[in-house]
């Protein structure tokens, strides 16, 4: 039960909350602050997009009455792409942050695959933090500073610092709290941006972040710029003045400020020259916002979104008719008949003159019919028959290999099924293809390590150690302490050989405290 719970600032982080927290209740294991917010020890923190906030919202109703998704609209910096993902796939989103479930939130809102580059350490303004440990005696970290594009706080003007926190740590389990910054030399007196630019873009991205705009379609997009470059005479009829178009980007930002947010612009086919032809697919929010600050300077943001927002999109298919297309209909359905006997595939149809023809004239009059008697599409199985059972004997001579090498290694980590499987050093997903291993799969149940297991071989090597040095063996609760086990964790069979086992055996005993002293 949570009996005290910090006040969340504006725009602060989840993951920041949920470090003050811990910083006051003097929490320093990492699993033990996990097991008492979200009722889980296996859980990874996030520090931009945190997810089971179910679980979490259950454990601190009492004090802190929020849902899910207002802590999602409020302290997580996914409202910014709001905008530029389809409804239905935000909404899967935010139920993937709320249930206790493995989030795919980065892969689904375009995080993964996208250029942007997200700042490798948290990044603060050192006039707040002064302000805020003036204040408060504590410090935390703001969504809008962690994201591309902003290098600027707003209320001071002045450029922000990079702590020497990283966003993803090396103990994954770790929530760090700004107020750490105090280890840093945090100066009193801050670099003054002087870049209107930069200053206007900060302000744009804190739109998107706190005011609810409308999701616009790839190919509305695509109509609104087409426009707009017309306007400014970036495009005539010969298409986009892309040459121009890239000094223009380059004369506004710089290469240096687009080379850090993942957005250079090099020779050959570059994103710019993709944004400004038919929009396939969505871009971020850095793409547009650079784009209409240094091409369309006088379009505010608000404009931009409702402007776009009534663009009317179309979709009209071809309609073809002919007086005579039934009485003919017969004839090509025949031709049709014997070129599937005579040709494998409907590439090989399309390939000659006469099936080129005849699918051309049945794809604009008869089209219903051809797409029921269409060829059965080809499977390319070249490279992808795998011989199973040669896989699974070399697999599990090489784990067998394994084993023998590092048997009599006591100091190695717990010797699990995915331990196994790391030290082959495959590419493909071994455990996803246990199936069709029989082999591997009957290793994994004979000599993966268990916790019990594990725990004796734990104990095992301190007394080994002992042994080999000459020195006593330690009492029950030095090696208990050693070997990181509780009374919580540790299972019989390693209970047994501390408090029992070694009692009986009276070369193990301790010599007395005084003896040991001297």
């Amino acid at each position: 039960m949570i009996y005290q719970f910090p006040v969340p600032h504006d725009d602060e982080l989840l993951g920041s909350v949920l470090a003050r927290f811990i910083s006051r209740q003097g929490i320093r294991e990492d699993k033990v602050a996990l097991a008492l917010l979200f009722g889980s020890r296996n859980i990874v923190p996030s520090a931009l997009l945190q997810g089971h906030l179910s679980c979490l919202a259950n454990n601190v109703q009492n004090l802190w009455p929020i849902t899910p998704n207002e802590m999602i609209e409020n302290h997580s910096i996914l409202p910014i792409f709001k905008p530029f993902v389809e409804f239905d796939r935000y909404t899967s989103i935010c139920t993937d942050l709320t249930l206790d479930v493995k989030s795919h939130s980065m892969l689904k809102v375009g995080i993964n695959a996208s250029s942007l580059v997200f700042p490798a350490y948290f990044r603060f303004c050192p006039v707040c933090f002064n302000e805020d440990m003036k204040q408060f005696a504590y410090s935390y970290w703001r969504r809008q500073f962690q994201l591309p594009g902003v290098c600027v706080c707003l209320q001071h003007r002045c450029m922000l610092m990079d702590s020497h926190f990283e966003l993803k740590p090396s103990r994954r389990h770790a929530f760090i709290e700004a107020s750490a910054l105090s280890s840093m030399p945090i100066p009193f007196v801050a670099e003054v941006c002087q870049n209107p630019a930069l200053l206007e873009l900060a302000r744009n991205i804190d739109r998107l972040l706190h005011q609810s705009f409308p999701y616009i379609a790839p190919n509305q997009w695509t109509v609104f710029y087409d426009a707009r470059l017309r306007e400014v005479g970036l495009k005539s009829s010969k298409g986009v003045d892309h040459e121009l178009v890239k000094s223009r980007l380059i004369q506004c930002w710089g290469n240096s400020f687009l080379t850090e947010c993942g957005l250079e612009i090099d020779e050959g086919v570059t994103w710019l020259q993709t944004f400004f032809r038919k929009q396939r697919k969505h871009f971020s929010y850095l793409h547009h916002l650079l784009c209409i600050q240094a091409l369309l300077p006088e379009w505010r943001l608000d404009d931009v979104f409702r402007v776009a927002q009534d663009i009317q999109i179309k979709k009209s298919k071809q309609i073809y008719s002919s007086s005579r297309a039934d009485l003919r209909a017969p004839e090509y359905r025949t031709v049709w008949y014997e070129l599937n006997k005579t040709y494998a595939s409907l590439k090989d149809i399309r390939a000659t003159r006469e099936g080129a023809r005849v699918y051309s004239w049945l794809y604009r009059f008869d089209h219903d019919w051809l797409k029921s008697n269409l060829p059965s599409p080809l499977r390319n199985n070249v490279g992808r028959v795998v011989n199973w059972k040669q896989r699974d004997r070399a697999l599990v001579r090489h784990l067998i290999n394994i084993r023998r090498e590092h048997e009599d290694n006591l100091e190695l980590p717990r010797m699990t099924q995915n331990w196994f499987i790391s030290q082959l050093q495959v590419r493909w997903g071994i455990e996803k293809h246990l199936a069709k291993l029989p082999l591997c799969r009957q290793f994994f149940v004979k000599y993966a390590e268990t916790i019990e297991e594990y725990q004796v071989r734990r104990i095992i090597a301190i007394i080994t150690e002992c042994i080999d040095k000459g020195k006593p063996i330690p009492q029950a609760y030095e090696i208990e302490r050693s070997t990181g086990l509780s009374k919580n964790r540790i299972r019989e069979a390693p209970r047994q050989i501390i408090r029992e086992y070694l009692k009986m055996v009276p070369g193990f005993k301790l010599p007395p405290k005084e003896q040991r002293a001297g």
